[in-house]
């Protein structure tokens, strides 16, 4: 009887310990974050919460929401956490007289609730047509959207019908022969109560009829842009009428009013055959200024190359001393890029070839950044995989995780980010989750109260 009393006392403590450090482990854990991905298959909004102890995640109550437009390609969250807002470029749409417009084409506004829901509040037109970017400012006062076209009848959405010959307000010469108009920008105040959206209109531009215009023009075939140290910068893929250069928009950003206004005479060229992206890395601060980071696709045959600067004066562009860095030769089609929260690690996303196969194999491809001057250097081990068509990546509100989305799979792919070396590793209980269909782009709230 002794032995078994002593049996018996020794199985309590052991169910004890178990019980205690299991409760330890579970007290340890709670949702750090709300991660959001945009989908095009069925026009959704996926929510998901974030464990902080394993990074895993899981879908948020009411999840997936409907992205209040069609065809959603981006999305980010205001700095607060409080709204979400997305970009539903549309479905185009070509009438009888070659007339091209979007259809569900809007800038929706959504608040985040709690455990990760979504509530519709309103949506906004953008003055453009074809609308393909949207960026806050650094403070959350400003939205700006990228349009492909400018609105050449003055109303916004009109639509565009491309023109067979060159003029002032079709200056751009496509692919196909006609001409088409400028790209644009517009941009919204942000109440900060409500996160609704009001238009800023362009103080330095008319339009024929002595109205100020309602957008602020750009270069021709836009593709990306990005806002650093005062300036926003648009990257514009060009036209045939000039021999498809590739420039760099600059406009400077008045901090209290958003108004935008020109800084140089002509744009930046910088030799690029095939801008893929332009990002900066906030918090990376190389004398006074931020890197601005150019993703040339087409460069380093095929594999794509960075182009790193730092914002000059008056918007200009300097390069870094060493230039250019060539993406891993065993990379394809880089998409976009990260600079972690240290500002010491940078990663391109790599999509995978574009022809000849269904499903590519994506790339996560990375360099760590010297803190001197901003020299890239390739993290041992790299490159890391990433799902099928990969093209958001973004690093988590508790700065453990790198998480990516994949269009051709539709699943977010999670890694745990060494802050020593910065290697990506899977995450430990599982890396895969699966997103809305075909994920476009992706953000994260650090806010879950």
């Amino acid at each position: 009887m002794k032995f078994k009393k002593i049996g018996q006392i020794s199985l309590a403590a052991v169910v004890s310990l178990v019980l205690m450090f299991g409760a330890t482990s579970c007290m340890n854990d709670y949702t750090v974050a709300y991660v959001f991905t945009v989908g095009t298959q069925y026009n959704q909004i996926g929510s998901f919460k974030e464990s902080y102890e394993t990074g895993a995640l899981t879908t948020a109550p009411g999840s997936p929401f409907g992205s209040g437009g069609t065809n959603p390609i981006r999305t980010f969250v205001l700095s607060g956490g409080r709204y979400l807002y997305v970009l539903n470029e549309g479905a185009q749409q070509v009438d009888g007289s070659g007339n091209i417009t979007y259809t569900g084409a809007n800038v929706s506004l959504f608040s985040i609730g709690g455990n990760g829901t979504l509530a519709f509040q309103a949506s906004y037109t953008s003055q453009g047509i074809n609308s393909i970017r949207l960026l806050p400012d650094t403070t959350g006062k400003f939205l700006f959207v990228l349009d492909a076209y400018a609105p050449v009848s003055g109303a916004a959405g009109s639509g565009v019908t491309p023109q067979a010959s060159y003029s002032a307000s079709y200056p751009c010469q496509g692919s196909d022969g006609k001409f088409y108009p400028t790209g644009d920008l517009t941009a919204f105040n942000i109440d900060p109560n409500t996160g609704r959206l009001s238009i800023i209109t362009n103080q330095q531009q008319q339009n024929s009829n002595g109205t100020q215009l309602t957008y602020f023009p750009v270069g021709c075939s836009p593709i990306d842009f990005t806002i650093s140290s005062g300036f926003v910068y648009t990257a514009d893929a060009g036209s045939t009428t000039n021999n498809d250069v590739q420039t760099v928009f600059p406009y400077a950003l008045n901090s209290s009013s958003g108004q935008l206004t020109l800084t140089q005479n002509s744009p930046l060229v910088l030799g690029t055959q095939g801008m893929s992206s332009i990002s900066t890395a906030q918090g990376s601060v190389l004398n006074g200024s931020k890197y601005i980071y150019v993703l040339d696709a087409a460069a380093n045959n095929g594999s794509g190359e960075i182009l790193p600067f730092t914002a000059g004066t008056n918007g200009s562009l300097q390069a870094l001393t060493n230039g250019a860095v060539a993406n891993d030769a065993t990379a394809s089609n880089p998409v976009s890029l990260v600079v972690d929260s240290k500002a010491k690690y940078l990663f391109v996303v790599n999509a995978g070839p574009t022809t000849g196969i269904i499903n590519p194999i994506s790339q996560i491809t990375g360099w760590t950044i010297d803190p001197t001057n901003g020299t890239l250097q390739h993290i041992a081990g790299e490159p890391f995989g990433s799902g099928s068509g990969v093209n958001c990546i973004f690093e988590d509100s508790s700065n453990q995780y790198i998480y990516t989305t994949s269009f051709n799979d539709s699943q977010i792919t999670g890694r745990i980010l060494d802050p020593n070396s910065g290697s990506l590793t899977l995450l430990r209980r599982g890396s895969t989750f699966n997103s809305v269909g075909n994920p476009t782009w992706c953000a994260v709230s650090g806010r879950t109260t």
